[in-house]
């Protein structure tokens, strides 16, 4: 009896140990993340002190673009990295050089000895003549596009199923969540008047929660960092896991 009561309290023990180990956990991507007007501010606030959350996004920044960043930030061991690009890769090259960018991230982070999580690009907020996002190739004199924030969003599922990674798909889920939320509410998200791609604090907390209900499953590991839920605010809706239920969508438009 003894022994049985010592090996329980000491199974115990190593659980309460293993939930209070501390986690790092790195950011990477465009200003949809950064700490300006990204979500990841947001994300952040939403870990207890155990985990630390370092936020290496930049706005306007691509895949290729901010390589060396990824080796500077790989340099502080972070257990976790999420990767969120494609807004402004779509401007410069295609899907297949995309794709073999993130690749070299992966690769250049599991030998650092992290583990690399592909997020899906968060949807932009314009929506057609019956009230849902839409998906254009923007071409004008500043860029064209060299496919839709959708293909983007397919060739980091292909990459994350090809290597194994867990994969948060940001993108339909934001969708999801806008298309249920409605043009109005966000609308409310906008950085700044007419910005439908940035976020202001309320908005960049509502897709910070689209995010970890992804994470939960993605990874479960993970969540157990959070702080306890907070309730969702009254106009917002309930915030659930979207990318399990819906089905592939025409795409996502850009301004």
């Amino acid at each position: 009896m003894r022994i049985l009561f010592a090996l329980t309290l000491l199974l115990s023990l190593s659980v309460s140990q293993a939930q209070e180990k501390t986690v790092t956990v790195g950011l990477i991507g465009d200003s949809t993340v950064a700490e300006q007007s990204g979500w990841g501010p947001a994300f952040a606030d939403r870990f207890a002190s155990r985990a630390t959350i370092i936020n290496y996004a930049k706005n306007g920044a691509t895949l290729q673009a901010l390589s060396k960043k990824l080796d500077d930030l790989v340099l502080l061991n972070p257990d976790y990295v999420l990767i969120q690009f494609g807004h402004n890769d779509q401007k410069r090259y295609d899907t297949t050089v995309y794709s073999d960018h993130l690749r070299s991230y992966v690769k250049r982070i599991k030998k650092a000895g992290g583990k690399a999580v592909i997020v899906s690009s968060v949807t932009r907020r314009s929506f057609d003549a019956d009230g849902k996002i839409v998906s254009n190739l923007v071409k004008n004199e500043k860029y064209s596009y060299r496919a839709t924030l959708t293909d983007y969003a397919n060739a980091a599922e292909a990459v994350a199923e090809e290597l194994e990674l867990p994969f948060i798909d940001l993108h339909r889920a934001s969708i999801a969540h806008h298309n249920k939320i409605g043009r109005d509410e966000s609308m409310s998200y906008n950085f700044k008047e007419g910005d439908k791609t940035h976020f202001n604090k309320k908005g960049a907390e509502a897709i910070a929660e689209v995010i970890l209900e992804e994470l939960k499953t993605a990874v479960p590991e993970l969540a157990t960092c959070l702080k306890a839920a907070v309730p969702a605010k009254q106009g917002a809706g309930s915030i659930e896991s979207e990318s399990a239920r819906i089905g592939r969508v025409p795409g996502e438009n850009a301004d």
